[in-house]
């Protein structure tokens, strides 16, 4: 409406014409708003000669406020208006209705929640396997939902006790020496036995002595001249510790020389000495004659005594063959088949006489009074198995009596070596192993098997063992041992410290059996087959239907459903197109709630239903859309307990599960599926078909040298948590190449990463605007990881960016301009961290200043992503301000 005079311009236009210029976000479709109707109808007064006497303006008029009434349902209807206005276009449409409708129309459709996968563990007591059906029901909290989900188990499985949860162990590590100084050591053998279970029955107590005896010398059996022998050690035991069939002991004081190991040593009791050790310097002799007694001769005590031939010139009074060593008591619980220690010196023909330390066993013992120089009392003689030194020797080895200390040993022979140690450092395929503590019937079992490893600090892997079952021997006896295990790849991101004997920090669960998300319904009624009609539908009584990924389906999903009419199995089709009438066929679709249909044929495309009460049953499972780690403080539950059942873990977390298809991605997808007839004949037609399977956040191929061939390379980011899924993505887009593609060349197809960065910004603010306000806006514009609001808008959104798409400081820089309340904006860094980094909270920033590049280059299979933490704001004052005041 204008006014009279054309050289006026009258502002108000009513009714506004529609126009929008192409790319728009939104149409314009609205005649006018509350203002505009009220303005028009009060110009229609003014206008009106009739009524040039009605000059009150005010709502208290009647007529005023009826006019405002029909200016708000104006502006109501005109907004509504244009809401459907919007929604009846595939590129404004805002509901996801909307969108549903609309590609429907192309033949696209928007793919249902998909199921979550998950791994169970399960615990058992007893000793004696505990079967776990397949279907076995858990409920599982998690973080990102509100409520449990329901998991059945996929497959049998047979839980054993010892493998609910246990823990594995690094090499072990030997040292060659018993170091000087040491205080702890091991006993690696007793009576020359190694197992376990020897070790295990060997009795040793703090208190104890053990005696380090060194290698008996040459000399003693090949009569060549005494040369010193190492000192032999007597250590008092502090403490004994039993760990994973070691026996590993604490001296009171520490090792006074180097042993090579390993070291001879026995457990000694008490402590003798040979007769004569305290007979006085000087024997005094009476000699009778006649059967009086004359007088007294006095003489030196003869100490030495001969050790290779039966000696007559001691103090003794008896002779001293070389395998009888008298000692200077009575000991009335000294048996033949014992062992003692000697100690004493030997000289050869009257030379330097060399302390030795000699194991010899006893073979009898004798109890008499004996006398040795002025000494007489009872007495215990011991017969040795051999000799001190072998008495087939022509020279003459001698002793002092005095010299001799004799120790009672209460062992077997030990062996000694030095304290394992564990290999340190990162896993490599040459140090690759990892042992189990168990006999060699548990370690059998886990060949073949599937372990899941959990530490304490949240990382975790699951490995299949791949030793076989071979390698683990069946014994008639089978103490505990450590057994080496070799798996599919690599324990990282662990590391040879994490599964340390004495503190193990990374839990095994070995009972493992997938499990995927839905609860069996049973049979349920969908309701009566009616012959005289066509396209007979029936709704699934509980929503949201399980669909499951299915590489080989088209489109790459299927409901976890089975349809019986009167007890006869339907074939579930994706359409009936290209189906005859006698076919017994059916399919199923949803509505924008969520909710799920059977459809059956009309007698032409498709077999009708046939007539019956109650004849239509459906056995399905519900439920979908579960993914991420368990609630905290949370663990999954299960009404069924089977005997032995202890309790149920969930290894890792659910993944694989997806939220029903949005519209922003089908706004993208659908097109592309229009242009390609479902067919895959361009680069784009790859691109379209990959954004179709769940879980896929963004594709991009290109052909491309592989192994020298031309090939077409598809690189393909997974939504994070769903990693796992690649190869079924990869299944489902070789069964696109086979089945609707040429098939004539190569197609690679490669996981996409996460490219972190880091970015400081500094920028100048308006004063009239608060500084939350436009840091928030900056965040917004930059599309950080983790804001849904802002990953199709932001410059760094997920959904935004494509993969092997640089960024450059110029453009951040101008994007940042635009922000409401920046007057100015200045990258100061900006750099990328480490590639293949899964988790940007484990990126430190480094220190200030940072590295300030103007290009942040990106690899074929990389997405670049900014995090919160990665993102520094600084307010700065405006390089101006005041300048002109």
């Amino acid at each position: 409406m204008m006014a009279c005079n054309p050289l006026i311009f009258d502002p108000v236009l009513f009714p506004r014409r529609a126009f929008n210029r192409p790319g728009l976000p939104r149409i314009d479709y609205r005649i006018g708003r509350y203002p505009d109707f009220l303005a028009a109808m009060i110009r229609g007064i003014d206008a009106a000669p009739e009524l040039a006497a009605w000059t009150h303006r005010e709502a208290d008029d009647p007529a005023i406020a009826l006019l405002e009434g029909a200016a708000i349902l104006g502006d109501i209807l005109t907004f509504y208006q244009e809401h459907y206005a919007n929604e009846a276009y595939l590129r404004t449409a805002a509901w996801r209705d909307s969108v549903a409708e609309l590609v429907r129309l192309t033949g696209y459709r928007l793919s249902p929640a998909i199921r979550g996968r998950a791994t169970l563990a399960f615990e058992v007591r007893g000793d004696k396997p505990v079967p776990i059906a397949a279907g076995f029901p858990v409920k599982v909290e998690l973080e990102d939902l509100p409520v449990p989900a329901d998991f059945q188990t996929n497959a049998p499985l047979e839980a054993w006790p010892h493998l609910g949860r246990f823990h594995l162990y690094r090499p072990r590590a030997y040292a060659a020496t018993l170091a000087a100084g040491t205080f702890t050591f091991e006993v690696s053998s007793v009576a020359g036995a190694t197992d376990s279970a020897s070790l295990a029955a060997f009795e040793l107590k703090p208190g104890d002595r053990l005696m380090l005896l060194p290698a008996e010398p040459p000399w003693t059996s090949n009569g060549s001249v005494p040369a010193n022998q190492a000192s032999a050690q007597v250590v008092k035991v502090k403490t004994v510790t039993r760990l994973l069939g070691r026996l590993l002991v604490e001296a009171e004081t520490p090792i006074l020389r180097q042993w090579t190991a390993p070291v001879a040593a026995y457990r000694i009791n008490r402590t003798f000495r040979h007769l004569g050790h305290n007979a006085p310097p000087k024997t005094v002799s009476t000699t009778p004659a006649s059967g009086t007694i004359t007088g007294a001769t006095q003489y030196d005590t003869r100490y030495q005594r001969h050790l290779t031939w039966e000696c007559t010139d001691t103090g003794a009074s008896l002779d001293l063959p070389p395998e009888l060593l008298p000692l200077d008591v009575e000991v009335a619980d000294l048996h033949p088949g014992g062992s003692v220690v000697i100690q004493t010196r030997i000289s050869r023909d009257d030379g330097t006489p060399v302390a030795v330390s000699l194991l010899r066993g006893v073979t009898a013992v004798a109890f008499r009074t004996v006398g040795f120089g002025n000494v007489n009392g009872p007495g215990t003689l011991l017969t040795l198995d051999r000799p001190l030194v072998d008495e087939t020797t022509a020279y003459s080895y001698t002793s002092d009596v005095r010299d001799f200390r004799l120790h009672e040993v209460t062992s077997p022979a030990l062996r000694l070596q030095p304290v394992a140690h564990g290999r340190n450092g990162g896993f490599t395929p040459t140090h690759d192993t990892l042992h189990l503590y168990g006999t060699a019937a548990q370690a059998r079992l886990l060949a073949g098997r599937r372990l899941f490893l959990a530490h304490d600090d949240g990382r975790s892997v699951e490995l299949a063992c791949t030793s076989a079952a071979s390698q683990f021997p069946t014994l008639a006896v089978d103490p505990p041992a450590m057994w080496p295990l070799v798996f599919h790849r690599l324990p990282a991101p662990f590391r040879h410290a994490d599964f340390d004997e004495t503190a193990p920090a990374v839990t095994v669960f070995g009972n493992l059996v997938d499990a995927s998300q839905g609860k069996a319904e049973g049979d349920v009624v969908l309701g009566n087959g009616d012959a005289r009609q066509g396209w007979q539908t029936f709704a699934i009584p509980k929503a949201p239907l399980s669909y499951f990924l299915s590489s080989d389906g088209v489109p790459p999903w299927a409901p976890a459903l089975e349809i019986y009419v009167d007890g006869r199995l339907w074939r579930r089709v994706d359409a009936f197109f290209g189906h005859g009438p006698r076919e017994q066929v059916y399919i199923v679709r949803e509505d924008a709630e969520g909710r799920s249909f059977v459809q059956f044929g009309d007698g032409l495309a498709g077999a009708r239903l046939p007539s019956g009460l109650g004849n239509v049953m459906a056995r399905y499972r519900s439920g979908a859309g579960a993914r991420g780690p368990l609630k905290p403080d949370t663990k999954p539950t299960t009404a069924e307990r089977p005997p032995g059942f202890d309790k149920v873990t969930l290894a890792g977390i659910v993944s694989g599960g997806a939220d029903a298809e949005d519209g922003d991605k089908a706004r993208e997808a659908a097109p592309g599926k229009v242009q390609s007839l479902g067919r895959l004949v361009s680069i784009r037609d790859y691109e379209t078909e990959t954004l179709g399977v769940p879980g896929v956040v963004t594709a991009a191929a290109a052909w491309d040298l592989h192994v020298g061939v031309p090939a077409l390379i598809l690189r393909v980011l997974l939504e994070a948590g769903r990693e796992g899924e690649f190869a079924a993505v990869r299944a489902t887009l070789a069964h696109a190449q086979r089945c609707r593609g040429p098939d004539r060349f190569p197609l690679v197809v490669q996981q996409a990463l996460l490219r972190y960065v880091f970015v400081d910004v500094g920028y100048a603010r308006d004063p009239s605007w608060r500084q939350e306000d436009v840091e928030a806006a900056l965040r917004a514009a930059l599309g950080l990881a983790g804001d849904p609001m802002a990953e199709r808008t932001g410059l760094f959104g997920l959904r935004a960016r494509r993969l092997g798409e640089r960024e450059y400081a110029s453009r951040i820089e101008g994007r940042l301009q635009n922000v409401p309340g920046v007057l100015w904006c200045k990258v100061t860094a900006l750099g990328r961290f480490p590639a293949n980094a899964a988790n940007p909270e484990a990126l430190p920033l480094s220190p200030a200043p940072r590295p300030a590049g103007l290009v942040l280059p990106c690899g074929a299979r990389e997405l670049l992503q900014l995090a919160p933490s990665h993102l520094t704001l600084t307010a700065l004052a405006e390089p101006s301000a005041g300048e002109c005041a």
